[in-house]
């Protein structure tokens, strides 16, 4: 019987009797329709994972008990941070959901000069909320235990006068150099990925991530969509220096 995952951020301890809220017995008990001591499995968010069942309590309520501890390393050895152009709904959320199922550590979402979503602080605040929610769900669904650090939105500019040397990529189709030209050197430190909105990366802005240390790379002879580039460079790294 396949276990169902949940985040819950705290600690683990068995034979302790854990709530779900409201939205996890929703989705336990209505949508996927489990029944009293079906497999649970949790995590929270930091490493730890446990098993336990599902004590269902009432219509809308169920508890989880902890059976034990499980050490359960799921984390990709290769520390990657993905610096993404902020794009439109859905593909905002694409892009974060596959770059977690694909190992990513660091998630970086930025305001650059295409950018065509505009968000006021209130704004801001309830998107990263709902993109930390994708996350999360990416985690239970993949099996990871560590969730991946979603750092608030910034415009390039202000991550350049922090970070004024990089190793990594930053993604152009017309660039001189191809994935499979890299040399192996890219992979022994953190590993940054620049990827551009609907609209790419303007050329100043390419020009400008090279001084800071990133190498302009394409992704084959095909343009690819923002939300398309992120899966498909992590993957390739995964491929060449992961697990996969």
């Amino acid at each position: 019987m396949r276990r169902i995952r949940f985040y819950l951020p705290q600690p683990f301890q068995a034979g302790e009797v854990i709530r779900l809220d409201k939205a996890q017995a929703h989705y336990a008990l209505n949508v996927l329709r489990l029944k009293n001591q079906h497999p649970i499995e949790l995590f929270d968010g930091q490493g730890q994972q446990a098993i336990g069942t599902l004590i269902v309590t009432g219509r809308r309520s169920a508890d989880v008990c902890v059976e034990a501890l499980e050490n359960c390393d799921r984390e990709s050895p290769l520390h990657t941070i993905l610096l993404q152009g902020i794009s439109k709904g859905d593909r905002m959320d694409y892009t974060l959901q596959k770059a977690v199922e694909l190992g990513i550590t660091e998630i970086q979402p930025l305001f650059t000069q295409r950018c065509d979503v505009k968000l006021d602080d209130n704004k801001q605040q309830k998107r990263v909320q709902h993109w930390q929610g994708v996350i999360q769900s990416a985690c239970e669904q993949s099996g990871r235990n560590v969730l991946p650090t979603l750092h608030a939105p910034q415009t390039l500019e202000a991550y350049w006068a922090t970070h004024p040397s990089l190793n990594g990529l930053v993604l152009h189709p017309e660039a001189e150099h191809s994935f499979k030209t890299l040399p192996d050197s890219l992979a022994q430190t953190p590993i940054h990925l620049l990827i551009g909105p609907e609209g790419g990366l303007t050329e100043d802005e390419v020009e400008v991530a090279q001084t800071h240390g990133l190498t302009a790379t394409r992704l084959g002879p095909r343009i690819l969509r923002t939300e398309t580039a992120a899966p498909t460079i992590l993957a390739a790294l995964q491929a060449r220096w992961g697990d996969f």
